[in-house]
């Protein structure tokens, strides 16, 4: 990633948050890490949210822990499975009955160096769930966007990315898994999903604008230990001690998801992201991704094999 020079001088913070009365969006593993810190932040700028979560209990936590700090708080939670390609078209069915309009949709949920395991319908979880899940759930909420006026897309990458490579020959490593390629090409993957999705709306004259956003090294346990894997006491130890020294809060880790949905300076294929220790610290800036598997050839690839993976055909 290279930091613009235009964008140098900005310190962006949850302060610059605009007003969001009136606004619908939806946050996408609303109930934990920056997913849950967005929520809290936006909702007090009166956004209505929509948690997407997989865990209805962990959900139900989390809407009380914000209403408990700001009983307004307009929260909804609609239960959502990324690695069911059958729960995000019910979810979307859902949605659209309850509302008219979607102002933000955040695609912010995702798994990390997760075991070689696979979704409900047989995707590598990390390519499943981190991109191909996202993928379809957003093609279901095209037409909302499209009839929102000023509707954004903040989709959530990650500096991993940007060492990711495209195995389009052999996409969930199937005889080779590596957990920590198939990672960093999932997030590769969800920042030309971006990249192709804003140019094709563009290309189409519909004013969705597609930002993507990279949250930096969070404490949150999405490497450390989550519902999927189980990591050793020496793993626990070494990744608590690098967690200590350079990790951000998830509050700050949203700062730059928030700045991508709302920053209205910003425009369609902009991507922001803390720019210290190699993307992992700092305030939300505007970069450049550098990695050269992120290229034309690879978005609209990946895009035309995620429609015959999916089954998934956007109307744009």
């Amino acid at each position: 990633m290279k930091e613009l020079e235009k964008d140098s001088a900005i310190k962006w913070t949850e302060k610059n948050l605009p007003d969001l009365s009136g606004k619908t969006i939806i946050i996408t593993g609303a109930n934990s890490g920056t997913g849950l810190s967005a929520t809290k932040f936006m909702a007090s700028k009166g956004a209505t949210i929509i948690m997407a979560c997989r865990n209805p209990q962990k959900a139900k936590d989390a809407m009380q822990s914000i209403k408990t700090e700001n009983p307004a708080a307009k929260l909804d939670f609609i239960h959502l499975d990324l690695g069911d390609l059958t729960s995000a078209k019910k979810f979307a069915d859902a949605f659209k009955e309850k509302y008219a309009s979607l102002d933000i949709l955040i695609n912010n949920a995702g798994v990390a160096q997760t075991p070689d395991m696979k979704t409900k319908d047989g995707f590598e979880l990390q390519m499943g769930i981190n991109h191909l899940g996202h993928f379809a759930l957003t093609s279901y909420l095209v037409e909302h966007l499209a009839n929102t006026k000023n509707s954004r897309i903040a989709v959530v990458g990650s500096m991993n990315g940007e060492q990711g490579k495209m195995h389009f020959d052999n996409l969930f490593f199937e005889g080779n898994y590596d957990a920590m390629q198939a990672y960093n090409q999932s997030k590769l993957a969800t920042h030309l999903f971006a990249y192709e999705l804003g140019k094709r709306f563009e290309n189409a004259g519909i004013g969705v604008e597609v930002l993507a956003a990279n949250p930096g090294f969070i404490k949150t346990n999405i490497l450390k230990e989550n519902a999927y894997t189980t990591r050793s006491f020496g793993f626990k130890l070494m990744f608590g001690i690098a967690e200590a020294l350079l990790a951000m809060s998830p509050d700050q880790g949203s700062l730059p998801i928030m700045r991508a949905a709302t920053d209205q300076t910003l425009k369609n294929g902009d991507f922001v992201s803390p720019m210290k220790t190699g993307g992992m610290r700092g305030l939300p800036k505007l970069v450049t991704l550098t990695n050269p598997d992120f290229n034309d050839e690879n978005a609209k690839r990946l895009w035309e094999m995620s429609e015959e993976l999916t089954g998934v055909k956007y109307e744009i």
